[in-house]
């Protein structure tokens, strides 16, 4: 089977230059503990706020070598951390195997919000793999505000995070992971809120920042 020929978009895509890692959907771990890291890119989205006395908030999105981090920022300082990455053995804080097709929901005080969804799906790609990836990062660039790049070694080996639009009052944001050497293409959704109650197939977690 041969691959499907690159498009024009995956040319557009920033290459880092760093060593090509073979990973996989199988070794990403999730976390709301880990500490910030080094990100090789990154969009940072100032978010308006209500009046001139509210604390300033920033939504960084990152892509870091091993995947990707979201930040919410208050004031200059870290109220949240989401980290869905291959981190291997000793990792940092509290980390967790992915729990695929299903909602897990943490509750906790990040900035004055309240819960914190996440959802992450995986599929494999028996064929077109250029096809699926072209597609990812126009999903991406749809978005208001997005970061994609790609990994040397293989020119669809990328990662892209875009925000989603939301209710009033909440913030959403959403992943790709693209492996092409296991032909897997992990999505990612999530979700800051205040309230709500968990859905049939929701994991809830407690725990977070205060």
């Amino acid at each position: 089977m041969h691959a499907s020929p690159l498009t024009p978009p995956l040319l557009e895509v920033p290459a880092l230059d760093i060593g090509f890692t073979d990973t996989s959907a199988d070794q990403l771990r999730f976390s709301l503990h880990h500490p910030r890291l080094t990100p090789l890119a990154s969009e940072l989205i100032d978010l308006p706020t209500e009046d001139a006395d509210s604390v300033a908030l920033r939504l960084e999105l990152h892509v870091i070598g091993s995947s990707h981090q979201v930040v919410l920022g208050r004031d200059g300082t870290d109220a949240f951390v989401e980290t869905f990455a291959c981190l291997g053995a000793g990792a940092e804080g509290t980390v967790h195997h992915p729990a695929w097709d299903r909602t897990s929901v943490t509750h906790g005080n990040w900035a004055g919000f309240t819960r914190h969804e996440f959802r992450c799906t995986r599929r494999l790609v028996p064929g077109g793999f250029g096809s699926a990836v072209a597609e990812v990062l126009r999903r991406a660039r749809d978005a208001e505000s997005h970061v994609a790049v790609g990994f040397p070694g293989d020119p669809h080996a990328i990662t892209a995070l875009a925000t989603r639009p939301g209710r009033p009052g909440e913030l959403s944001w959403q992943t790709w992971h693209c492996y092409p050497q296991h032909r897997q293409i992990v999505h990612s959704t999530s979700r800051l809120c205040t309230g709500g109650r968990a859905d049939s197939d929701d994991t809830e977690m407690n725990g977070g920042r205060s």
